[in-house]
């Protein structure tokens, strides 16, 4: 499945679950009057209606007996720092819809260079998407699993609580892959940068016809990639500051409450082994939004300084 296949179903699944209002059409990003409705009816529902699924959860898990006494507050912060981070997601929404749009200007400028230069995304990178995808989707799949796998006997009003929390579970995976995505791509234009440069620098001669501007122009696209990489950083950054520590809170209390769990309850496997997993899954998820961080710096930091004329170009990309 190619690579913008995929990009256009996790943009239906942001607009579906109320995260932005933009899909993608023939390439483009498009905002209907439509999409902007339901978005803005469905995340009012969700801030309003997601406090008291939360409350009923956690007083779920307090009368459960295999809890501790002295854990009984765990549910409640656990829920009560989803909660915090969800809202502070979608009042961001458009923040994020801003630099999606310029984000996507930039994008397109780069592929067409890229399809100039006969050029393609290195496999590393589509590797690590291709991954990124599959633990974001396994994470969005088991939220929507677990309600009909383990809701026997629930009422239809626990049930549309379990409905509202897992679309909330839901925004807080998708708003880390988006976050993900859009420093991806980043990272495809440096990588693209990096590869163009090089073979100018080996392979032709500063005299050629032409070498001036070609040096300029792959300098100039480095310096928007750096902007809007800064940007993206800038407007994700309390957004991730907030994931990270609900990811902590998520890992530390349901890794204790898990192990607890499995211990004083005769557990079905299937049990186990969904919860099990989604744990270890949302671990690894997590990691590669750090990794892409890293590789980011990595690619913009390559030494592109083997010949004078680099240095003097780069001054006059800054004037």
């Amino acid at each position: 499945m190619g690579i913008l296949l995929l990009l256009d179903i996790f943009q239906w699944f942001a607009v579906l679950i109320g995260l932005t209002s933009y899909r993608l059409v023939d390439g483009r990003f498009m905002q209907t009057r439509l999409t902007r409705v339901y978005t803005l009816i469905f995340n009012v529902i969700t801030v309003v209606m997601l406090p008291p699924a939360l409350l009923g959860a956690a007083n779920f898990f307090d009368m459960d007996i295999w809890l501790p006494k002295f854990m009984w507050v765990t549910p409640y912060v656990l829920y009560a720092v989803n909660y915090v981070v969800i809202v502070q997601t979608l009042t961001s929404r458009g923040h994020r819809d801003s630099i999606l749009m310029e984000l996507h200007h930039l994008i397109v400028k780069f592929n067409r260079e890229m399809g100039r230069a006969g050029k393609r995304t290195n496999s590393n990178l589509r590797r690590l998407f291709y991954i990124k995808t599959i633990t974001m989707s396994y994470l969005c799949l088991s939220y929507v699993l677990g309600i009909f796998l383990f809701t026997d006997g629930f009422t239809a009003y626990m049930i549309l609580s379990c409905v509202l929390i897992n679309n909330g579970y839901s925004i807080l995976i998708s708003t880390t892959h988006l976050y993900f995505v859009s420093l991806w791509q980043v990272a495809r234009g440096y990588d693209f940068v990096n590869q163009q440069l090089e073979e100018l620098i080996s392979t032709r001669s500063p005299l050629t016809s032409g070498y001036t501007e070609e040096l300029r122009s792959l300098w100039l696209l480095h310096a928007s990639l750096s902007r809007t990489a800064k940007k993206i950083n800038r407007i994700y950054g309390r957004q991730m500051l907030a994931s990270r520590f609900d990811y902590i809170i998520f890992t530390v209390i349901n890794g204790y409450i898990g192990s607890i769990y499995t211990r004083n309850e005769p557990t079905p496997f299937l049990t186990k082994y969904y919860g099990g997993l989604v744990y270890c899954i949302r671990i690894m998820d997590f990691f590669m939004t750090d990794y892409i961080c890293d590789l980011v710096t990595q690619y913009q930091s390559m030494r592109k300084d083997t010949v004078s004329e680099v240095s003097v170009m780069s001054n006059e990309v800054h004037q």
